[in-house]
């Protein structure tokens, strides 16, 4: 990772930069953009992460455009929304205010926004960062994984949340809470075959060409390789 980070810092022009970080869902694209960021406060860079998710079209707009089957799809996202924010922080903007994606209702929140201030080094994270336009990504990210380990970090994912929301009726995971394993396990993984891979394979995968880095991890999600696509 430090190498990466060297690698990065030579492509780090003051005040601000823009780094995308894409992968499958469950690759680790939130626990590798936070590692990154702490790595970049030892360097004393002020660094923020943001979700893709927080600009998610809310529920009842999917509905609403019929194409709620398909959220977590780049039509479901405003990325020229986020652009926006992008680009508005490259111009000097100090703070901006985003939605709030929220795992609790599944939801952008109905009334909470959240404040950013613009830090050094944004990291922007989720399935369709690097579909962002090319002049606001300084730097871009694919992380990657054996399929294999990528499902069953889902599956264990998706049981553990649903296990936690037994007790909160508020959660949209309680009507699927005290579901039998192996019926809840196979819901799952239908989810995954309609939805996720279906996303992973006509949506994130075409955008690795467009990757200055390819990060590989192994079962344990720790690094396993890292390449350079542009050197």
């Amino acid at each position: 990772m430090n190498e990466l980070v060297n690698e990065i810092l030579k492509r780090y022009q003051q005040p601000f930069m823009v780094i995308g970080v894409t992968g499958s869902v469950s690759v680790g694209k939130s626990t590798f953009a936070n590692n990154l960021a702490a790595l970049f406060h030892q360097e004393n860079l002020t660094t923020s992460v943001i979700s893709t998710d927080d600009f998610l079209m809310s529920n009842d707009t999917l509905l609403a455009a019929g194409i709620f089957e398909q959220k977590g799809f780049p039509q479901t996202y405003d990325l020229d929304r986020m652009a926006t924010v992008i680009r508005d922080f490259k111009a000097g903007r100090e703070q901006i205010e985003i939605p709030l994606y929220t795992q609790e209702l599944a939801d952008i929140h109905p009334t909470q926004l959240q404040t950013i201030t613009r830090p050094n080094i944004l990291i922007v994270e989720g399935v369709t960062a690097l579909r962002l336009p090319e002049d606001v990504l300084d730097f871009k990210i694919f992380v990657t994984a054996d399929l294999v380990n990528i499902k069953s970090w889902y599956l264990s994912r998706t049981l553990q949340e649903t296990a936690l929301a037994k007790n909160d009726p508020s959660s949209w995971r309680y009507q699927y809470a005290k579901m039998p394993l192996d019926e809840l396990s196979d819901l799952v993984m239908k989810v995954w075959d309609t939805t996720n891979q279906t996303n992973l394979d006509h949506y994130i995968l075409p955008t690795k060409s467009l990757a200055d880095v390819i990060v590989t991890l192994n079962d344990q999600h720790d690094v396993k390789n890292i390449t350079y696509n542009n050197r």
